[in-house]
């Protein structure tokens, strides 16, 4: 017997349309057959079976006609040649050509490559794929692209002709002439110098042989100096030179008794031994702390369009204090920001260590946030903060800006963010926040402390114990609310049927006549429906009923009020609690957001590291990591040619004003090159020698002649270097926002120098910022100002006025401004004037300091860290006379008015704020 042409199996059968109806799965004997059995095809509907012959004959006629794949190819390169080059030519080469003045959005047309590639915003073309190619949609001019060309719009014939050859396969028959322009531009900008290995060289032969202190830094100082034809000013003097210090290692002046010590002591190692004892003074990592505190963006709010308060970030901020005053090795404290509750714990590690490498990684989790957006659009957009946090603070890249495209400058494409994007998308911040309005992401948080973990069980425990007696407690209220109405109904309907049973006539009988029925008193028959006593004693039991349930759940009720009540009186103690992050149940690698719209999914991309940036043996990310370890072992080897360079040059900048790099955030192609490039890669490897010491590194820098310059002009070298940029002298500083309100304290004597217990926004709580007090946002404070709540767009006033950098944002280096708001609000701040009392009331009370000559030259050394000249001297005794009240107010104390103008005049003074050579 001849095969069928089909063979079908029933496998379901379900209730259709016009009744009862079968569905079928075929088995086909090769690529364009089926078979169907006989027996089979007698129960298919004579309908269905021409149905099927129909599209088997579509299907057979249509493969038919379908070229071979060499007739697609040869079709594709004839409509290219006849149709589609020469509109690339004539319409596309101007603006998207290497031969182009330039070439818009990256996207070169003049190749095969080019085609393929694509541009800034991705491929432009899939071959065989029109619907899923933008060119396409680019040429029809659709309202969400770029409209190409942008003048005007190809004929339809044109594209219906680019539509074609992208279904045949796009074939180019042009040949390749090379890299592409980005190619190229991405192969040199990978021989940048930052991407380069540090190398070690001798120092340099001078002329000065004697002048050098340091024999790494100031032979390559002094030999840039003299190859410009300068010569670098002369040393410091003391005073200048105690000042200068005490403001860079502390952030405090000096007292006068510190000044005279550092004086009168003309021992050798007069300086370094200044420098080791406030090196070690815990002061330091409060003033170097706040250094990195701006690098990575630390605050207490969430900012954004909904500025949610951060109570729990603080503990970060000790954490970095911490970090500096112990010295922990650089590379160590990167480390553990990136991953650290992913690092083994290391022998011997204390609890307190332990603990603090799991709050370290707070600085992926205090970042600004969208909080009333979520899902991946929510998720992206933090995950792109970490990478321009964690990238421009450790290797000074803006690699962030490869979310949408290649990076225009910088040899970072956008499959290398997103290779990092997985990394980061595989891990979860912990910020904390709760559930409520416009707060859409709320995360769990660290308990830390002495028996935090128990603590936070109790204390979660308890409040699932009140949570569910509270809800027992609203439910039986409901209950008891739809009872007491029940009750009330019932009670209307029993009298109601009491009314009508009462009411009611019997109907009469045939041997009754009318008016024998009627009641006394003419009564008719009522109107309401009869009623009998079997109704109202259901009522009756109903009600009774209801009752019952009522009291019962009143009875309930109020042992679960006095059980709440209780719960709420006995509230145990909850842990201090800290931000961080942990890995995400199922690390995953992610695919690429097109543009950088993450509904426009391209390839997969594993996670890793940037390309760019070369370091040998580069761990792997094992399936189950997110990755984090890894990228943090990557950033801090020693192979990595960047991570040195950068701190090194942070260091720099803090001690010099100006970075050896002055982009010190940005040592990409756009960067500044270095002004001193070998003296930085002897720093860098220096440092990592000496274990990634930042102590260590400042001393050097600190005992080199260099840094010990005065900062005295010279006339014929600011003609030629009028910047300094050969560091030929000390360049003034201003100093910054903390350093100006804890100088004002510490002459006040009101500085409180003990470190505050948390934060004043943790008693806040989890609230909207805009619903806050500003009085209560930033309270009257006397600690140190790195102790200051950072609330963003609510920063303390001085520090807004005097250049704080947006806690939003990377800042290596804070802007320096001049502008008459800042003297204004020194001479009429309440602040000020009240401090300005404060320090008039302590120079009255010094027993140093006896006769007003001696109050002005005492005030002086405390404001300025120098005695006064005649001059000033005679102005201030005029000032303080002129200012004392002579119709004082009952209660205020003329002397003290008279002072405080004094010591107002002082903190307004330019050399108050400005560190410049002490005469």
């Amino acid at each position: 017997m001849r095969r069928a042409l089909f063979h079908f199996e029933p496998i379901q059968e379900r209730a259709g349309q016009h009744g009862r109806a079968r569905r079928w799965r075929g088995s086909g004997c090769g690529p364009k057959t089926f078979r169907m059995t006989p027996c089979a095809a007698s129960r298919v509907s004579g309908r269905l079976a021409i149905l099927m012959l129909a599209i088997f004959v579509a299907v057979r006629f249509a493969q038919a006609d379908e070229p071979p794949a060499e007739d697609s190819a040869a079709k594709g390169l004839e409509l290219f040649d006849k149709q589609i080059k020469p509109v690339l030519v004539e319409q596309c080469y101007e603006c998207h050509s290497k031969k182009g003045e330039s070439i818009e959005g990256g996207l070169e047309l003049d190749s095969p490559s080019g085609m393929v590639r694509g541009g800034d915003t991705g491929p432009m073309l899939v071959a065989h794929e029109a619907k899923k190619s933008r060119l396409l949609r680019m040429l029809r001019h659709e309202d969400d692209v770029p409209a190409m060309p942008p003048e005007h719009k190809l004929s339809d014939e044109v594209i219906a002709a680019f539509e074609k050859w992208i279904r045949l396969g796009a074939p180019d028959s042009r040949e390749e002439a090379g890299p592409t322009n980005k190619e190229k531009r991405f192969e040199a900008a990978r021989s940048h110098w930052a991407f380069q290995p540090p190398k070690s060289v001798e120092a340099p032969l001078v002329k000065q042989g004697d002048w050098s202190r340091d024999a790494t830094i100031d032979p390559f100082i002094l030999a840039r100096i003299e190859a410009q034809g300068i010569k670098p000013v002369g040393d410091a003097n003391r005073r200048t030179l105690v000042r200068r210090v005490y403001f860079d290692l502390v952030g405090l002046p000096p007292s006068p008794e510190e000044v005279d010590a550092f004086v009168s002591d003309e021992s050798a190692d007069a300086i370094p031994k200044l420098v080791d004892k406030l090196l070690e003074s815990p002061r330091f990592g409060e003033r170097w702390g706040r250094h990195w505190l701006d690098v990575v963006r630390y605050a207490e709010s969430s900012g954004m369009e909904f500025n949610f308060t951060y109570p729990h970030a603080w503990p970060y901020r000790d954490y970095v204090i911490d970090s500096f005053n112990a010295d922990k090795p650089y590379d160590v404290f990167l480390r553990e920001q990136i991953a650290g509750d992913l690092m083994p714990p290391t022998e011997g590690e204390s609890p307190v260590a332990a603990e603090a490498r799991l709050i370290a990684p707070s600085l992926l989790a205090f970042g600004p946030k969208r909080h009333n957006s979520g899902g991946t659009e929510y998720r992206m957009d933090v995950v792109d903060d970490q990478i321009n946090t964690v990238f421009r603070a450790t290797l000074a890249m803006t690699v962030s800006c490869a979310r949408c495209h290649d990076h225009k400058f910088d040899p970072v494409p956008t499959k290398d963010y997103y290779a990092l994007a997985g990394i980061f998308l595989s891990t979860e911040p912990l910020y904390g926040t709760i559930k409520q309005k416009y707060s859409n992401n709320p995360t769990d948080l660290l308990p830390i402390g002495a028996d935090a973990a128990a603590l936070h069980a109790a204390a979660e425990d308890h409040a699932k114990q009140l949570a569910e007696s509270e809800k027992s407690l609203a439910t039986k209220r409901e209950e008891l609310k739809q009872a007491t109405e029940a009750e009330k109904q019932l009670t209307e309907k029993k009298a109601e049927l009491e009314k009508r049973v009462a009411t009611t006539v019997a109907v009469p009988t045939d041997a009754t006549t009318e008016a024998d029925a009627a009641p006394e008193g003419g009564q008719t028959e009522s109107a309401e429906p009869a009623a009998t006593q079997a109704e109202v004693d259901q009522a009756v039991a109903a009600l009774a009923e209801a009752t019952n349930r009522a009291a019962a759940l009143k009875g309930e009720i109020g042992p679960l009020k006095t059980k709440v009540a209780e719960l709420k009186k006995t509230n145990p103690p909850r842990p201090k609690y800290a931000m961080s992050a942990r890995d995400r149940a199922k690390p995953a690698d992610t695919k690429i957001a097109i543009r950088g719209d993450f509904r426009s999914q391209g390839d997969v991309v594993p996670r890793g590291f940037l390309s760019a940036v070369r370091v040998p043996n580069a761990p792997q990310i094992e399936a189950n990591h997110s990755g984090r370890l890894e990228l943090a072992q990557w950033i801090v080897s020693a192979e990595n040619p960047v991570t040195a360079r950068v701190m090194v040059n942070r260091i720099w900048h803090h001690l010099f004003g100006r970075g050896l790099v002055s982009t010190v955030d940005n040592f990409g192609v756009i960067g500044k090159r270095p002004s001193h490039p070998q003296l930085l890669d002897a720093l860098a490897l220096r440092f990592i020698e000496e274990g990634w010491s930042v102590k260590r590194m400042i001393r050097a820098i600190m005992l080199s002649r260099a840094y010990q310059l005065s900062s005295t002009p010279d006339e014929q070298n600011m003609e030629i270097d009028p910047d300094s940029r050969l560091f030929w002298r000390a360049t003034p500083r201003r100093l910054e926002a903390e350093a100006i309100y804890d100088a004002i304290l510490a002459v006040s004597g009101q500085l409180n120098l003990e470190r505050p217990v948390g934060s004043s926004v943790t008693s806040l709580g989890d609230k909207l910022v805009r619903g806050i007090p500003t009085e209560k946002i930033q309270p009257p404070s006397t600690h140190r100002g790195v102790y200051l709540p950072i609330v963003r767009d609510y920063v303390p006033e001085l520090f807004d006025l005097f250049d704080f950098p947006s806690p939003s944002l990377v800042s290596g280096r804070r802007s320096v401004t001049n502008v008459p708001s800042q003297a204004l609000y020194l001479r009429n701040s309440g602040f000020v004037a009240e401090q300005a009392k404060h320090a008039a009331r302590r120079l009255l009370a010094a027993g140093e300091a006896t006769i007003d000559a001696e109050r002005v030259d005492l005030a002086m050394r405390w404001a300025l860290a120098r005695n006064p000249s005649d001059t000033e001297r005679t102005a201030a005794l005029k000032l303080v006379e002129q200012a004392r009240p002579t119709d004082a107010t009952e209660g205020a104390d003329p002397d003290v008015t008279g002072w405080a103008a004094w010591f107002h005049t002082l903190f307004t003074t330019a050399e108050f704020r400005y560190l410049v050579d002490v005469n």
